[in-house]
């Protein structure tokens, strides 16, 4: 197993204003060496390092830690893609192998919606596509109609949606308005998605049987070629240790896993890791 979404940081507050005061356990460092050892006893044979602030700081920080750390084997890091000196800002990291692609938090902008269909923003993913870089799509359910519009529009290399989409868990009608927007965004051929995240969204008690519809979901309509598997740490544990998390994850999908796991090839082609065991 390749885990496609792991944060690390050295937690300074200003850095991380995300981080609450309802969020103790996250206000520490989250480095590699606190996870994995774990990892690798479970069977995960790599890992991708995810942008936690938007800060082009977080580039370098996350490349020096792949490079010390050769269980990381990409990065998804952050630039401005509304800046006009995008050009220039991702020129350094055009031969840079370890640099996979970028994501922005649009779900913490005050008008997601409108972020999405933001036209400089949009020119900028489409910018950095045509370079060959993919995208992370971070947003929460009711922020799902405008993903797949930007979607629709947005379509030169790969897209992919982290955490399902954040769906709502407990509201009466939200999964199956959950489940219409993964259906469009499944007709996509260029949109992948992450069984990640939901522990946080489901909360502490969260069970085998509360997320096995939304994976389920997603494995039908994506299919062997467009799922990934991502922990979410260190953000997971909020609710979840790290083996939890990935025992929930193949326990929902153990049927999917047999005769062959397509989850790491998956990882590999998508985010273009030129790697072998």
């Amino acid at each position: 197993m390749i885990d496609t979404h792991i944060h690390f940081w050295r937690y300074q507050a200003n850095d991380y204003a995300w981080i609450s005061d309802e969020m103790p356990m996250l206000k520490q460092d989250r480095l590699p060496e606190h996870i994995v050892p774990l990892a690798q006893d479970l069977g995960v044979v790599a890992g991708m390092a995810v942008q936690a602030r938007c800060d082009v700081a977080e580039n370098a920080f996350l490349l020096n830690l792949a490079k010390e750390n050769q269980w990381i084997k990409g990065i998804v890091g952050w630039l401005d893609l509304r800046s006009g000196s995008l050009k220039d800002d991702l020129a350094q990291f055009e031969h840079e192998p370890l640099m996979k692609g970028f994501r922005h938090i649009v779900q913490d902008e005050p008008n997601p919606a409108a972020y999405w269909s933001d036209q400089l923003f949009r020119d900028g993913v489409k910018f950095i596509q045509k370079q060959g870089f993919v995208y992370d799509l971070l947003c929460h359910q009711k922020d799902l109609g405008a993903v797949v519009d930007f979607a629709r529009a947005i379509d030169d290399n790969w897209l992919i949606l982290d955490h399902l989409g954040k769906p709502e868990f407990g509201t009466t009608g939200a999964f199956d308005d959950w489940k219409s927007h993964l259906n469009q965004l499944a007709k996509l051929p260029h949109v992948a998605v992450k069984i990640s995240g939901l522990v946080t969204e489901c909360g502490a008690h969260c069970s085998v049987d509360d997320i096995r519809p939304y994976v389920a979901t997603a494995l039908d309509l994506f299919g062997d070629g467009r799922v990934l598997f991502g922990s979410d740490w260190s953000v997971c544990t909020l609710t979840h240790d790290y083996q939890k998390v990935f025992d929930l994850f193949c326990a929902t999908t153990h049927h999917f896993r047999q005769p062959e796991n397509p989850f790491t090839e998956n990882a590999k082609k998508i985010y273009g890791i030129e790697w072998t065991d």
